[in-house]
């Protein structure tokens, strides 16, 4: 409870700083999501902090927009993301696995720490009983800082693609979390290590090591005796192909037209259109998604995605589409979202025998009020339903089926 308070009173703070302006006219709305508790109940999931962090980034961005000038509001929005947000948010994924588990951890998001930002805090012990038991859940704990960097990207392009933000607004994260994920997955590129020798305390030791090397390895050899940290040489001519395939595939992230700055395409006066491009890296193998977005009139808000997996050798298939803040009511709107998948039995990497599952994702907002002559002109009560079969659903933490229940507020401004 003391948690959610200090989330509260952060929330309301930022809000009565931004609220200090007046509306003026050919204004719209901007809606600033938060999640106050998501399921399972534990601060945070992966989806919560995400999302928690999106709407902040968005309002602290807003702010340096409206009182500073915009070479000196990129410095220090560049700033704040090289040496805070984007470890910060890449670290958070990492824990959120182990959140998921029950297993306590600790975070160091700071890039210029010894490791470059890291969690420790966990035994050796703790860390080979889960890659015995629960090997799926392990190999994610490796690639969850990807996932959350891919999936924060995903939710920028969505807001710039349907008009709901701006891409001056988001331009500094959306960029610099691109080339994040694009020099994750480059590193073998230039055979470059992050791991040393490991620590003589395993709880100074960072969970998982160098991610991409560390997933690879466990996905080739799940029984090999367990090691934390794994370097370039340690890969065997088999494992190096792997990390071929993945560094070609991650340009696919570039593949978008907000990276040069266009927010979506006018096909008509009444319909703007945006397509891109992705690739990241799940609990069985890697993933390449097409997205497309559309909005007509600024009011129906279309998002939709196809989706290949694979594993070592093996094609699987996926899709998902959904509708954005569609109003129901004066005080009511709706954003849904409904996914297929066709997915390796056990999420084996090796597996050549798919499983379809899917999943529902329904979130209903009751505006509390509504305040025409004020800058924040609506506040509104969130409630979230999401229903999944068995299977892997990115920034969804269980692999399980799963029924969760999300509580949150919205905070909407007049944008000027």
């Amino acid at each position: 409870m003391k948690k959610i308070a200090v989330l509260l009173l952060a929330i309301a703070s930022t809000a009565s700083l931004a609220a200090q302006g007046t509306p003026g006219a050919g204004e719209s709305e901007k809606r600033y999501p938060f999640i106050l508790r998501d399921s399972p109940a534990r601060l945070f999931t992966m989806r919560q902090f995400d999302q928690d962090y999106l709407s902040g980034y968005r309002l602290f961005a807003d702010m340096l927009d409206k009182e500073l000038d915009p070479v000196l509001n990129y410095v220090i929005q560049g700033a704040f993301g090289i040496l805070f947000f984007q470890t910060l948010t890449h670290e958070e994924g990492h824990r959120s696995i182990l959140v998921g588990e029950d297993i306590g951890s600790v975070s160091h998001p700071f890039p210029f720490s010894e490791r470059s930002g890291y969690v420790d805090g966990v035994t050796d012990a703790i860390l080979q009983n889960l890659r015995d038991t629960k090997f799926t859940t392990f190999i994610r704990l490796h690639t969850a800082g990807f996932e959350s960097d891919y999936m924060l990207a995903t939710r920028e392009e969505t807001l710039m693609s349907l008009g709901d933000d701006s891409y001056k607004n988001l331009v500094v994260d959306y960029l610099l979390r691109k080339f994040a994920i694009v020099r994750y997955f480059t590193e073998g590129i230039f055979k470059h290590d992050t791991d040393g020798p490991e620590e003589a305390n395993d709880l100074q030791r960072d969970i998982v090591g160098n991610d991409l090397y560390g997933v690879i390895r466990h996905l080739f050899r799940p029984t090999m005796e367990y090691t934390r940290y794994t370097r370039y040489a340690d890969l065997t001519n088999q494992e190096l192909g792997y990390l071929h395939r993945v560094e070609v595939r991650t340009f696919l992230n570039l593949a978008n037209a907000n990276i040069i700055g266009m927010g979506n395409f006018r096909l008509s006066d009444d319909l703007r259109v945006n397509v891109g491009l992705g690739h990241c890296m799940g609990p069985f193998g890697d993933f390449i998604d097409e997205k497309i977005w559309l909005a007509y009139k600024g009011k129906l808000k279309l998002s939709a995605y196809w989706r290949e997996f694979e594993n070592l050798d093996h094609w699987f298939f996926g899709a998902g589409v959904g509708i954005n803040d569609f109003p129901l009511a004066k005080h009511v709107d709706m954003s849904a979202m409904v996914h297929y998948w066709n997915q390796p039995l056990n999420l084996s990497f090796t597996e050549q025998n798919g499983r379809s599952g899917g999943a529902i994702d329904v979130t209903g907002r009751y505006k509390l009020f509504l305040r025409p002559d004020s800058r924040l002109n609506c506040l509104s009560f969130d409630l979230n339903l999401i229903y999944k079969s068995a299977g892997f659903l990115p920034e969804e933490i269980a692999l399980g089926e799963h029924f969760g229940v999300g509580i949150g507020l919205s905070l909407g401004f007049r944008d000027n």
